[in-house]
């Protein structure tokens, strides 16, 4: 797995990758009905694939389950994640919501119903069910879910507070570089600089902080340090597509990241190569589009 995937994407990881697995217990498949229970198994089985086909196909399976025992919480909370993967996010509120009506799984059902509170928008809301989940039991990702959940709404306080929490209790290269961040939000480059430096200790090869870094020392007017950043992030993305074979789907992004620090450099014909894999991988992307549409302006100026 890249690193983009490992630091940038892990609290959707972590949390996806614990609703999919969770809950079951030999205790309780004794206790359950054998044609439900088979119905979660394939569910669960279809979810850990994370294709929009499997996760309809899996949201079917717990249907059934959910027919067959209508108070079987854990098809509830799984068929939520199924929704939640396929957009439809106010089903999955649904099902979070049914599955804390039934009194089993809080933690989960709150920071998931969380996610889809996020997704539509309804930050307030988010908060609400990240702080209980909290209070159930304290976990670094859904903390990491509610600071970045405040910087959405603008609160950059109450994120740095969160971030801070997470690194006295898991101090990691992410929760540097997360912090990081909240503090080039607020300007505040020294802080992030210090911050970024700890996660490149911490992970020497992380290139995402390396591109923070470099964009940090590009406005304090130190722009060899900048290009060597910039350059250190051609290099570990170049080492993680070559590593991958340049056609992986999960690819799109680290290109994204080259192609960002091709066009810092100046290396205007690469960036735009980068920027055009993107799109062929995701043709959907907006922010590829975007980006392109604005390294053509920079190149007719």
């Amino acid at each position: 797995m890249s690193r983009l995937l490992l630091y940038v994407m892990l609290p959707l990881l972590i949390a996806c990758t614990l609703i999919a697995s969770r809950f079951v217990s030999w205790d309780r498949l004794k206790r359950e009905d054998p044609k439900a229970l088979q119905f979660v198994v394939t569910g669960t089985e279809l979810l850990g694939r994370q294709t929009n086909r499997d996760n309809r196909s899996a949201a079917s399976a717990f249907t059934r389950a959910i027919e067959i025992n209508p108070k079987y919480a854990e098809a509830y909370i799984k068929r939520g994640l199924a929704y939640y993967r396929l957009g439809e996010y106010p089903k999955a509120i649904e099902d979070y919501t049914q599955t804390l009506s039934l009194n089993r799984y809080a933690a989960d059902a709150y920071y998931s119903r969380g996610d889809a509170q996020r997704a539509l928008g309804d930050y307030q809301h988010a908060i609400t069910d990240y702080t209980a989940s909290l209070e159930k039991r304290w976990a670094g990702f859904v903390t990491w879910k509610r600071a970045e959940t405040y910087l959405e709404m603008g609160d950059t306080q109450r994120a740095l507070v969160d971030y801070g929490a997470v690194i006295k209790r898991k101090p990691g290269a992410a929760a540097y570089y997360y912090r990081g961040s909240a503090y080039a939000r607020m300007g505040e480059d020294q802080l992030t600089l210090a911050d970024l430096d700890k996660a490149i200790e911490i992970e020497p090869v992380f290139a995402e902080a390396y591109l923070r870094r470099g964009d940090t020392y590009l406005r304090l007017n130190q722009p060899e340090a900048a290009k060597s950043d910039y350059h250190k992030v051609v290099q570990f993305s170049t080492d993680e597509i070559q590593g991958w074979g340049e056609e992986h789907p999960t690819l799109a992004p680290i290109y994204f990241r080259r192609a960002s620090a091709y066009q810092r450099l100046g290396h205007y014909d690469e960036a735009h190569a980068d920027y055009e894999k993107v799109i062929a991988l995701q043709p959907g992307s907006k922010i590829a589009q975007e980006a392109m549409g604005k390294l053509n302006l920079e190149l007719s100026e």
